[in-house]
């Protein structure tokens, strides 16, 4: 089964090439001054988080390219940073015309979500009555289901861009073709990518109780020092390098397993 064989690739390929860990790394470390500044300066944490927002905007193409590139040379063997650097370049145009087109979508179905809980507001405000409200909500559920089936279909466009050389827009085609003919597959590999991300969740959440003092207080923690609070972002950020590589890399793995 391709989700299996995808999963008992990808530590493999981690262990081969350690430098898929470094381009990860550098992601996760932009949280690092948000994390320290959350509790010192919670307006200045704001606008660097603004910042680091815009930033990532443009990085994550090329972070996008990179990875995937090296993934697929560590599948086979090994790989290193040059080719990370290579591929991210070469692929970066595309695969951000292609970000930039899932935003803009993702950005539109959000606003509508909004609007429609506004309309919900007023609704109740102004008593419009019972099928109103049960009108935006089926309109929500419905913007909900789309958004949903859309990161279903074409969570793969990174990798038809960097492995088979497709555009932007044809990368996208591509992953909702590879998807719909491997529903079952895919269904599979999301739950098992759905299991780790939640446990990564849930150790990210129990660690950013530290950097937040009221919240420490709140739970019987030790406020921590400047220091600490540095210490704890390096450690969620070496966490999430790990995991968030090990995800890219089964991506990967199961990508190649259902196109070949």
């Amino acid at each position: 089964m391709a989700v299996l064989q995808a999963f008992r690739r990808s530590p493999g390929a981690l262990v081969r090439s350690p430098a898929l860990l470094v381009p990860a790394f550098v992601l996760f470390l932009f949280q690092v001054p948000q994390l320290v500044l959350q509790s010192t300066s919670p307006l200045l944490a704001s606008v660097v988080s603004l910042g680091a927002s815009l930033l990532l905007l443009l990085a994550i193409p090329f972070f996008q390219g990179g990875m995937v590139g090296m993934a697929d040379e560590a599948l086979d063997g090994r790989s290193s940073l040059s080719a990370f650097l290579a591929h991210g370049k070469a692929n970066y145009v595309q695969i951000l015309v292609a970000y930039l087109l899932v935003v803009v979508v993702n950005f539109v179905l959000g606003a509508v979500l909004v609007a429609v809980g506004f309309g919900a507001l007023l609704s109740g405000a102004f008593h419009l009555g019972t099928l109103a409200l049960v009108t935006l909500g089926i309109v929500a559920a419905v913007l909900v289901i789309i958004y949903l089936l859309l990161a279903f279909f074409i969570q793969f466009y990174a990798q038809a861009i960097v492995l088979e050389g497709y555009s932007a827009v044809d990368g996208l085609k591509r992953s909702y073709s590879v998807v719909r003919s491997n529903l079952g597959a895919t269904f599979g590999y999301m739950v098992l990518a759905f299991v780790i991300s939640v446990v990564l969740g849930l150790s990210y959440g129990g660690l950013s109780l530290l950097t937040t003092p009221e919240a420490a207080a709140e739970f019987g923690l030790p406020v921590l020092s400047t220091g600490g609070l540095v210490g704890v972002g390096l450690v969620m950020t070496l966490v999430g390098s790990v995991v968030s590589a090990f995800l890219l890399v089964y991506s990967v793995a199961f990508y190649r397993l259902v196109t070949r």
